[in-house]
């Protein structure tokens, strides 16, 4: 409870204790305590006619006669998180990586300490601890220090704190995530040594930049072969959302806002897929129309005739098509990064969207195409746009270049 603020006057008399001379243009100053419990003075003209109580109300921000509300003092970062994760409408996936961040990693280092006492300071020095932590990614410290973000920028929004201990505090430093850009002779090497029933998967990624659960969920009627486009909607999905069970589910691996997504087909895929579906028909399976803000056993089901199953038949995972098909394949073709890793499914969908972006295709088309913003294909890619101005620079320049001067002849 905020203490009485001391009152005194001041005025250009001589001596303040006296009573208020004519002419004289009074002012009342209150010693006023905050939220954190601190003192500050708050001058107020006399002619504002203010009283003490609507002093400490515009103070604790409320208006003025407002009763003030309860502060939990009390309340710990682990009680309010757990109510912040209570209210989250995100993807069941999403939520439960909010929830093991908060548990393992969040909860050990702040669980106990009450919110209010949570200061700038100590949010710097755990962001040093993080980054240097051997053991901690970068990506993975990233992760944590969003989740506290979000959470501790929830609690000052419903009036738990008075300030955001987060605010401009740069988070854990992320470098370029490492990704390899196939040659087309290697695309082109993986497709002739992958096993023939799933050597289309690795072309849905370096020809259309499809994710690899995405080229998994590939059925016969997002095939326009009149257009030349692959529609993607669906996607593969075995996680604790499916009690992982593989199902297919109308629904893409991004945003749920993004319902579809237009590739255009080259000529050489038309014809593999064509090849592919004589030898190897399609069979029908069971997909989950997918509705926003439902539970997929809420959802309604439907019928669609996948491409690619498992020689158990059974829809395609990626354990089973990392671990027998993929990395197999390429230990056989020797192809390894700088480091000597094996390059990832996810590279060929990087190959695809450099080869575009550097050969001048708008990075908005490439966005649609591939489900992303433009926003974060410039973050991810902003090395290769930045080599538009050598290939597009002479083009701009002539744009606005000065008109030459037509030269008239006397007759």
């Amino acid at each position: 409870m905020a203490r009485k603020p001391t009152v005194y006057k001041r005025c250009d008399c001589s001596d303040q204790n006296r009573p208020k001379k004519d002419g004289c243009n009074h002012s009342w100053s209150y010693n006023l305590t905050n939220s954190e419990g601190k003192r500050t003075r708050a001058t107020i003209p006399d002619s504002v006619g203010i009283t003490q109580a609507q002093a400490q109300a515009v103070l604790d921000g409320m208006a003025p006669g407002a009763a003030p509300e309860p502060v939990e003092a009390n309340l710990t970062f682990r009680q309010w998180a757990a109510d912040w994760l209570s209210r989250r409408r995100v993807k069941d996936s999403s939520l439960e990586k909010y929830e093991i961040a908060i548990r393992v990693h969040l909860n050990p280092r702040w669980g106990r300490q009450r919110l209010r006492a949570i200061k700038k300071a100590q949010v710097e020095a755990w962001v040093q601890e993080i980054e240097n932590d051997e053991s901690v990614a970068n990506s993975t410290g990233e992760g944590h220090w969003k989740v506290f973000q979000m959470v501790m920028k929830d609690a000052l929004q419903n009036g738990k704190i008075s300030s955001n201990p987060t605010y401009e505090v740069d988070g854990p430093y992320v470098g370029e995530s490492p990704s390899y850009v196939f040659s087309p002779d290697e695309c082109w090497a993986i497709y002739d040594a992958f096993p023939e029933r799933y050597r289309l998967i690795p072309m849905f990624g370096f020809a259309c930049g499809s994710r690899q659960a995405e080229a998994f969920g590939v059925c016969d009627d997002v095939l326009d072969w009149a257009r030349s486009l692959l529609t993607l909607h669906r996607q593969v999905l075995k996680t604790k959302e499916t009690r992982y069970k593989r199902l297919l589910v109308d629904r893409l691996k991004t945003s749920p806002r993004i319902n579809s997504k237009d590739v255009p087909m080259p000529p050489y895929l038309i014809e593999a897929a064509g090849e592919h579906m004589e030898r190897f028909p399609p069979r029908a399976t069971e997909t989950v129309l997918w509705e926003h803000r439902k539970k997929i056993d809420d959802c309604r089901r439907g019928s669609a005739r996948a491409l690619f199953w498992t020689p158990r038949n059974n829809l395609m995972c990626r354990n089973y098509f990392n671990d027998d098909l993929w990395k197999p394949t390429l230990l056989k073709l020797g192809i390894k990064d700088e480091d000597g890793n094996l390059p990832t499914f996810h590279d060929l969908r990087h190959t695809f969207i450099s080869t575009c972006l550097q050969n001048g295709i708008p990075e908005h088309t490439v966005a649609a195409w591939v489900g992303d913003s433009v926003d974060e294909l410039r973050r991810t890619y902003s090395h290769l746009l930045k080599d538009h101005a050598d290939t597009h620079g002479a083009v701009a320049a002539g744009l606005t270049a000065r008109p030459k001067l037509s030269v008239v002849r006397a007759a």
